[in-house]
């Protein structure tokens, strides 16, 4: 079997990264989970767990600290497209991101990059609006109680 390569695209700053180091844990049709080490040494945080929910459009991920602490969640708004038969994931940034603390506090972030790169083309009107829909619809997810704890769920299976 082929290695799987995955990038992430974004618009702000203009780069597309290679994150196929990221080792994947599980991958089907609607799902891919993922363990991570941070692309730059950070102070902040020093790995991670994602659930991308491939269908929905959002890559949810628990950042952790070196004591696996939960530092906060992080939570992409993305399109997501699969090409060379499966074997190229792109996860394009749709600009949008929630984070989560852990006193619950959920802080939607980036609405001005997503203003920005609409005002200057870098996106189409039709990804901004499917940003915004896609946002919207984790957002509720996230405020009926059930989103994470059915990721934290899929973390336990996959993850420990």
């Amino acid at each position: 079997m082929q290695k799987i390569k995955i990038l992430r695209v974004r618009f702000i700053p203009m780069e597309e990264v290679d994150i196929s180091g990221d080792e994947i844990l599980f991958l089907d049709d609607n799902k891919m989970v993922t363990r991570w080490d941070p692309i730059h040494p950070r102070d902040d945080f020093a790995k991670g767990y994602s659930c991308t929910y491939l269908k929905e459009g959002y890559k949810i991920s628990k950042v952790m600290n070196s004591a696996k602490e939960v530092k906060y969640w992080y939570c992409d708004i993305i399109s997501v497209e699969i090409k060379d038969g499966g074997n190229l994931y792109r996860l394009v940034d749709l600009l949008l991101d929630v984070k989560i603390m852990p006193n619950g506090q959920v802080i939607v972030m980036d609405m001005d990059e997503l203003a920005l790169a609409a005002e200057k083309k870098l996106i189409t009107q039709a990804m901004a609006i499917q940003s915004l829909r896609q946002c919207d619809r984790l957002l509720k997810r996230l405020y009926s109680g059930e989103l994470l704890p059915e990721v934290e769920k899929t973390f336990r299976e996959y993850c420990e």
